[in-house]
């Protein structure tokens, strides 16, 4: 597929956007609010700002003129260690064109650097951090006694002379206010060590880093402030001074470790916040250690405890055997807390980590759970994670007639199917099948198929009917594929499925805490769908069946453009503006994920399907558009469900709440919601879902504070056989029709 234009060249405000960036991701963000915070602090001392805009602007233009990657470069990643090095350049030297050719030569050294660390380091899925810029301003500081032609900068030294070159009395008269006003040392040091990110070396400058981290990201302030306090408790703890930290400026090292691991490179949690509170004494003591080995050549260990901690920790992280349901990685760097925490605590629960095999009910129909875990019979111990399923009637029976024999139980000689694709590790099928209520205790599983998933997932269904199996072993099998029928073989005295999830091919093997991935749950309201789920004794259960308009539908290919006309029914004018036409593209990134795309305001929305279920993941650009109503319309849509079926979901917090609420919820999200956005989609009228023409379903969205509801938004969505979506939306404040068809069919 061609790549559109604007990912083939960058503009003038592209690389304006990869400068400011450069300064936003030395916080690991591409905030541009947080960038102008930043850019200003820098020229507080302006021989360092001048030094580190130089340098940014050469890392980028190498970037761009070499042909690296455009996303790369537009995200900053190539000029932030650049950044940071020409600001220590410009502060520790007078202003001078040999400073500034000294900047030009570091900045292309250090951009070179972060090209092979961002080979090495991503070869191992870990990001580089500031390892160039430590290299590279060793390199400098170490060859300092010998650039004789360049003069020491004693800006530092005289603070009170150079606020005054920079705003006068007044703006002296306001420094000293603060300096007097705030009396304590641990403050004082914070937001010292806030400055020192920049190479500030006064109180101001951390004062002002902290208000854009506050407008930026209420978790990202909430990590610095508890890094800096685990470190001065453990200072405190083990005796070590802590007000040196107020003239080594070393204390940022607390703050970025708990800023990158508490909130970025993992998902904000209390499991994050609480690997901060243990890490944090290891950063301690290497910043101390280093010191002191560093103090020998006459120059500081920076950022290097930071690096340490953050890359071992994340390394460790990558080596363990089993998949995480915490202390989870972000899989793509949203470059905020907040979105990190609110998109992927929805999908943790979405698409589990810990879940990679989306498993099937192994039946088509609806089955009863007859044992579930930790059963009344068997199901004990080591086999305590496994389920059997009969089917029943009306009355709960399993058999007709007396049920004397095994063709008078109506799950006897039913298909079973395999769960998910794999490859057959076992198959037994010569063990006959027991008279009513006796059992074959040599032969305890009787006929068996083992199926392997991955590598530590298999899945086993026993007591199969003699001479039934369909496979044999080494046989690769799909996802609902027959395998055998069920049976009353082995330890079996009426005929029912015996199912596990078991991490070895053995006939014997226990079982695996394991769940099914989609299943519908009968209730006497109709079906509700089951996600990563697992079966109760006496539910009744079925398989989804897939509904060919809602596949077609929902197939949202790169390439595929959608007409979108959009009626709007409101007495106010941020409504009525969303009347129009618009046109849709299905992209994708650089990740290799879907979206579609808003050609005329550039909203997109993200989304993911999985064959059996159609998912919307994260969605950018303006709220309320007609892109975005579609998203939370169509948030989770099963391929195929029952009439009558009902599926539940949480929206992301950030795309629903704004304001002050927001803001108050940002600074205790990663320990509980009080805000929360429920979604709901069920069908209209019983077999409209079935329908060979049309697909009726009905979502509502009720946003919640503290449990309560607050607003309730209600829509409609009619799918038709071209796979055109008609949307009425209904709120308090407006009603908003959308009619999107393919373009080729408009």
């Amino acid at each position: 597929m061609k790549m559109p234009e604007s990912q083939n060249k960058i503009t003038g405000k592209e690389i304006l956007y990869s400068i400011l960036n450069s300064y936003s991701q030395v916080f690991f963000s591409t905030s541009k609010t947080l960038a102008v915070f930043l850019v200003v602090i820098s020229f507080f001392d302006y021989g360092a700002g001048i030094g580190g805009l130089v340098a940014v602007i050469i890392a980028n233009l190498l970037a761009w003129n070499l042909g690296y990657n455009t996303y790369l470069l537009r995200s900053g990643l190539y000029g932030f260690n650049a950044l940071l090095v020409g600001l220590g350049v410009g502060l520790y030297y007078q202003p001078s064109p040999e400073v500034y050719i000294l900047v030009a030569i570091t900045a292309l050294t250090c951009f070179f650097l972060t090209v092979v660390f961002q080979g090495v380091l991503g070869k191992y899925g870990l990001p580089f951090l500031s390892v160039p810029f430590l290299l590279t301003i060793w390199i400098v500081a170490l060859s300092a006694n010998s650039l004789s032609a360049l003069n020491l900068s004693e800006r530092g030294i005289f603070v009170y002379n150079e606020l005054y070159s920079l705003g006068g009395k007044i703006f002296v008269d306001f420094y000293d206010f603060l300096e007097k006003s705030i009396g304590s040392s641990f403050i004082r040091i914070y937001f010292h060590s806030l400055g020192a990110i920049f190479f500030q070396t006064h109180l101001l400058a951390g004062i002002v880093i902290a208000l854009g981290l506050l407008i930026y990201s209420r978790i990202t302030l909430v990590l610095s402030v508890l890094g800096f306090t685990v470190a001065f408790l453990f200072y405190r703890l083990v005796g070590i001074e802590f007000d040196s930290l107020g003239y080594t400026f070393i204390g940022f090292n607390y703050i970025l470790t708990a800023i990158a691991l508490g909130g970025y490179y993992l998902v904000p949690g209390r499991i994050s916040f609480g690997w901060i509170i243990i890490l944090l004494p290891a950063v301690v003591l290497i910043t101390t250690s280093t010191q002191q080995v560093f103090m020998l050549f006459r120059i500081s260990p920076y950022s290097l405890p930071f690096n340490v901690i953050v890359l071992v920790f994340l390394y460790a992280l990558k080596l363990r055997e089993q998949r995480p349901r915490h202390l989870i990685e972000t899989p793509v760097q949203l470059g905020k807390p907040e979105k990190n925490l609110y998109l992927y605590s929805g999908n943790m629960k979405r698409f589990p980590a810990a879940y990679p095999v989306s498993a099937t009910l192994p039946f088509f129909g609806e089955w009863t759970a007859s044992q579930a875990h930790n059963g009344e019979y068997t199901h004990k111990g080591a086999w305590r994670h496994a389920f059997d399923f009969v089917i029943t009637d009306r009355k709960g029976q399993q058999f007709k007639n007396e049920g004397d024999f095994a063709e008078d139980y109506y799950c006897f000689g039913k298909a079973v199917l395999a769960p998910a694709d794999g490859i057959v590790a076992e198959a037994i099928d010569s063990i006959p099948d027991n008279t009513i209520g006796d059992v074959n205790t040599k032969d305890n599983w009787g006929n068996t198929v083992i199926i392997k998933h991955n590598e530590t997932l298999y899945s086993k269904l026993s007591h199969l009917k003699f001479h039934s199996v369909e496979v044999k072993t080494g046989d690769s099998v799909k996802k609902g594929q027959l395998i055998g029928r069920c049976g009353n073989s082995g330890r079996s005295p009426y005929p029912h499925l015996h199912f596990q999830f078991q991490a070895n091919p053995y006939v014997g093997s226990s079982t695996i805490d394991y769940p099914f991935g989609h299943y519908l749950l009968k209730e006497e309201s109709g079906y509700s769908l089951k996600t990563f789920d697992f079966p109760q004794k006496d539910q009744v259960l079925a398989n989804p069946s897939k509904n060919e308009v809602l596949a077609k539908a929902l197939h949202f290919i790169p390439g595929r453009r959608m007409h979108v006309t959009v009626e709007v029914d409101s007495e106010k004018a941020k409504w009525k503006k969303l009347a129009g036409e618009y046109s849709w593209v299905t992209e994708t990134d650089v990740y290799n994920t879907t979206f579609i795309h808003c050609l005329k305001n550039g909203e997109r929305a993200y989304l993911y399907n999985q064959g059996d279920m159609h998912y919307f993941t994260n969605f950018y650009g303006k709220k309320h558009s007609p892109l975005f109503w579609f998203y939370v319309t169509l948030f989770k849509v099963p391929v195929g469900f029952q009439a009558k079926s009902r599926i539940d979901d949480t929206l992301p917090v950030h795309l629903l709440f704004k304001g002050i609420l927001k803001y108050l919820q940002d600074f205790v999200a990663p320990l509980f919601l009080f805000l929360k956005a429920d979604y709901q989609l069920i069908t209209k009228e019983a077999g409209d879902i079935l329908s060979s023409d049309s697909v009726k379903v009905k979502s509502v969205i009720t946003k919640k504070i503290a449990g309560r509801k607050v607003k309730v938004c209600q829509s409609s969505t009619e799918v038709n056989l071209k796979g055109d979506f008609e949307i009425s939306v209904k709120m308090n404040e407006a009603k908003i029709k959308m009619i999107c068809r393919d373009e080729l069919d408009s």
